[in-house]
Order: structure tokens, then sequence, then C-alpha cells
């Protein structure tokens, strides 16, 4: 044991014991309902590795904070878990939204520079594909933009139309591309890289992934696959998702390296969306 660790521990024993006993006695002051309430506070904060299905498959999910993240940023509802309503899917989701219009609302905590991102990705689609973003007036099916983490880049967003209030997440160093990666979740799309013909363009880097990540990789094989694999689509994994040692965790099919910058959409994406909603 370190020294001077040892030696801090040594000289704060009694002040420890002390502590112990203030904590317990604390603890014993509280009423049942105090103690379930924060015992049932902190499970929400546990992540938990857990087994469902969608649309009649099989999957793994993280149960975390009450939600349930699919491939790291999709969020399913306990409806989607619950059976098989493969036959309600749409293109490549469970279900589109009627007429291609998503009515959205931006929370008033977002602030002025994530906002303007979002602005940019709605007129991306707006301007680019049949799906219309439309701010929200009075409607109950509808997006609401919620500002996630103050130092992360990342965000999570539920897939497909489900009907009522629906999130996206976005965090303070989100890039525009990735609001419109978000976006795409709530359209209706999954990642590139679980499509089911992905191992004819790309190899999964089994061994550089993070432990216990890897089910992230898995291929969806209920959704609907529409139009050729595109490794440069804005629903496309980075190149080291899940890395462990900095080394890709994903490469083209021949083994090689690929550039990969989520910069907004390829053709390919507004076709596969424009093929959802002609």
């Amino acid at each position: 044991m370190n020294k001077k660790i040892y030696g801090l521990f040594k000289a704060n024993k009694a002040a420890f014991a002390g502590f112990i006993i203030f904590a317990a006695l604390t603890s014993c002051s509280k009423s049942n309902e105090e103690i379930t309430a924060e015992t049932q506070a902190n499970a929400l904060n546990i992540e938990s590795i857990q087994k469902g299905q969608l649309n009649g498959q099989a999957i793994t999910y993280i149960k975390k904070d009450g939600k349930n993240f699919f491939q790291g940023d999709i969020v399913l509802t306990d409806q989607q878990l619950a059976g098989d309503n493969s036959a309600n899917k749409g293109g490549a989701t469970l279900s589109r939204w009627p007429g291609g219009k998503i009515y959205y609302t931006v929370a008033s905590n977002m602030g002025s520079i994530n906002a303007n991102k979002i602005t940019s990705a709605v007129s991306e689609y707006n301007t680019k594909t049949n799906v219309q973003w439309i701010p929200r007036t009075n409607q109950t099916n509808y997006v609401q933009f919620i500002f996630g983490s103050s130092s992360g880049a990342d965000g999570w967003a539920n897939i497909g139309y489900q009907g009522g209030k629906q999130t996206i997440s976005l965090d303070q160093y989100i890039s525009v591309g990735s609001v419109i990666h978000e976006m795409g979740h709530a359209v209706g799309l999954y990642h590139e890289h679980a499509r089911k013909d992905r191992d004819q363009y790309v190899s999964i880097q089994w061994n550089n992934i993070q432990d216990g990540q890897a089910y992230n990789f898995n291929i969806y094989n209920s959704g609907t696959d529409i139009g050729v694999f595109n490794i440069n689509s804005v629903m496309m994994y980075w190149p080291n998702s899940y890395s462990k040692n900095g080394q890709p965790t994903i490469k083209r099919a021949d083994n090689t390296n690929f550039t990969y910058n989520r910069n907004g959409f390829t053709t390919g994406d507004i076709n596969t969306i424009n093929a959802m909603y002609p």
C-alpha cells in the first residue's frame, strides 16, 4: 500500500469511524418511504445489460436512467420491446410519421448555439428530403429537443413514430451532422453498420471493441434495407466507435481503413428517406 495513502488513512481512522456511526444514525432516522425512494433513484442510475425483442428479433440493450438504449443512442419504448410489431414497421422502423410531417419544440434551456444547430439540421431535411420538420403549435404528436450534457458531444433519440411526445437529446458540443443523425433515428432510420448486408462492405474488428460493447455491432435483421450500403451515410458509426485501444472497430471489407466525416446527408441518405416517405 502506498505509504502516503496509508498514513492519511491511519491519521483519519478515528474520524472515519465517527463518520460511519453518524451515517448509521442518520440512516436509521430515515423513514421507510425515504429509503425506498433513494433506492429507486439510485437504481435508475445503474447501467444494466438487458435482453429483449424488437420486431421479433432478440436484441441486447442497456437500461440506464430508466431508458432503454439500443446501439448506443437509440432509445426504445417499453412498448417497442413488448412484442412483435413487424407488421407496423415502415421502411426501416416500426412506424413512419403521418404525411412525413414531424412537429417539434425546443426546450427553453437548449441555448442559442444548439438551437442554431437544430435550425440548420431542420433546413437540411426540409430542403433535401420529403420529410418536413415543422414548429409545433398544439399538436399532440411531436418531438421535443432537450438539452443533454453540458460537457458532452453526443445525443440520443426515440426511433420512428410513436405517438405523443418523443424526445431527442443533444449535448452541448454535438455537431450539426450528429443532430441530423439523431433526427434520422426519429424519422425511422437505424444505424448503417447494422444492415443485413453490411459484411459485404465492412469488416467489424471485434478484438478492438471495448469489453461488453460488442452487441452494439450486431446486425439488425428485422429492419428493411433500402438502397445500397453507404459507408459515408450520416447514420454510419464512426470507424473507431467503442474502441478500447484507439484502433478501428470498423474497416472496409478489404480490411483497409476508411475516413468518415459526419457532415450531413449523402445522396444515399436522401434517397432512403424519400423511399420511406414518398
